[in-house]
């Protein structure tokens, strides 16, 4: 394998000038720093990984967890397209990333274990049980990170704006003349559950009306099998006050709750009203389109990536919860009563 020094006496240069023509430096004029480049690619020159994180004080690699319980991971297309952006942008500013777990070699490595293991700059936490052990000790820990939809003490997040668009799906509900509504939420206990939930609340308070509230079923996330017994159950338990929409705590979950209501013979919208969130494309792509907020993608793995890139060039943490705005997708899975 070739080194600096094979580099340098290619090139008729000292090994410091070499080093420095490849690390970019100012003063080595720009001629130099193409003609080590061009002769360290035709000698299939590798940087020493080791080397380049001693001399600058860090790895160049991110960390990315991207497990729970459900066991979607990268399968779920929000995640999936989250972790493409935020890999498209830390990678234009030079990073690896490096997905975290903690089962790595058997080495019986906590999830912040399996960090210092990779040395590891940074972490970005994506979708995890983050009341779990080992998401708690990285969570606590020093390590610069960032997450998405959740926040505490110790991290802040990126989030598509929980009040902003649980009242967009109330309002548009109420506005259609919907009065028993139900929301199939996800996970008691869970941020963005209890955001949601909240937002909810304070949508149905706000409109003032004493018929204007809403009933909450629990449900499960990113789960259609889910969705669909959850509904099932809905409609046994609400055979004689059968809601008019349903608020679904995922578009996921809501293409299990339509198969469960046209199953029991019932039809979406004519009978049954059902809004997703997420916004993901194949729910764009059926012959019903489902009403439901879209989440940015891009946005949301830009805003994680800089906010991260800026804690580890700082010596302050940034940690701060980046909201962002949503928007209501309008389908063909909600039916106006008031006609």
């Amino acid at each position: 394998m070739a080194t600096i020094y094979d580099i340098a006496k290619a090139c008729g240069l000292s090994p410091a000038t070499v080093s420095k023509a490849l690390s970019n430096a100012s003063d080595v004029s720009a001629a130099t720093r193409e003609r080590v480049r061009r002769t360290a690619q035709e000698l299939d020159y590798v940087p020493n990984a080791g080397a380049r994180a001693l001399s600058q004080s860090r790895t160049w690699s991110i960390g990315v967890l991207c497990q729970d319980a459900s066991q979607m991971g990268l399968w779920h297309y929000l995640f999936a397209q989250v972790i493409e952006s935020f890999k498209d942008y830390v990678e234009q500013h030079g990073y690896d990333i490096v997905f975290i777990s903690n089962k790595v070699g058997n080495l019986g490595l906590s999830y912040l274990g399996h960090c210092r293991y990779r040395h590891v700059d940074g972490i970005f936490i994506v979708n995890t049980d983050h009341d779990q052990k080992d998401a708690k000790e990285l969570i606590e820990s020093n390590l610069p990170k960032i997450a998405i939809d959740f926040e505490n003490e110790n991290i802040g997040c990126v989030m598509t704006d929980p009040d902003k668009s649980m009242s967009m799906i109330y309002e548009h509900l109420y506005a259609l003349g919907h009065r028993n509504i139900v929301y199939l939420h996800g996970q008691r206990g869970k941020f963005i559950t209890e955001a949601r939930i909240r937002a909810l609340e304070k949508a149905a308070a706000r409109i003032g009306d004493e018929k204007s509230s809403f009933r909450l079923f629990p449900s499960h996330y990113y789960s259609i099998e889910g969705g669909y017994d959850s509904m099932r159950k809905l409609l046994l338990a609400t055979a004689q006050d059968r809601p008019t929409a349903v608020i679904a705590s995922d578009d996921y979950s809501a293409i299990g709750v339509i198969d469960a209501i046209r199953d029991a013979g019932l039809s979406v919208p004519d009978d049954i009203s059902v809004v997703g969130f997420d916004g993901i494309e194949i729910t764009q792509r059926t012959s019903l389109k489902l009403t439901t907020i879209r989440q940015d993608t891009r946005a949301i793995g830009e805003a994680a990536a800089k906010n991260l890139l800026s804690q580890i060039s700082s010596d302050r943490g940034i940690e701060k919860t980046i909201l962002l705005e949503p928007q209501l997708i309008l389908g063909e899975s909600c039916k106006n009563l008031n006609k």
